[in-house]
């Protein structure tokens, strides 16, 4: 059952990642920084929080319940993480 769900959650992440570039084609007139931003915001800070709302129960009282250090942190590393793509 194990090699069953890595199979599909590969197909899921193959399928999520080879889709990204789909809306890419109907904004072909658009500059490439307008439509990556575009790209950016769904897939970093609209369909994360939405996933996760739809698929764990309690997720807003989970994260309502979370220590505000731990938060920040979480932001602080993830900025970092960034910073550290772009270089």
């Amino acid at each position: 059952m194990s090699a069953l769900l890595g199979v599909i959650f590969h197909f899921i992440g193959g399928f999520a990642s080879g889709s990204f570039y789909m809306p890419f084609k109907k904004v072909k007139g658009w500059k490439w920084e307008s439509y990556w931003i575009i790209g950016g915001l769904f897939s970093w800070l609209i369909v994360p929080p939405l996933a996760a709302w739809l698929t764990i129960d309690g997720f807003a009282d989970i994260i309502s319940a979370t220590d505000t250090s731990i938060l920040g942190m979480t932001f602080l590393f993830g900025v970092l993480w960034g910073i550290g793509g772009l270089t």
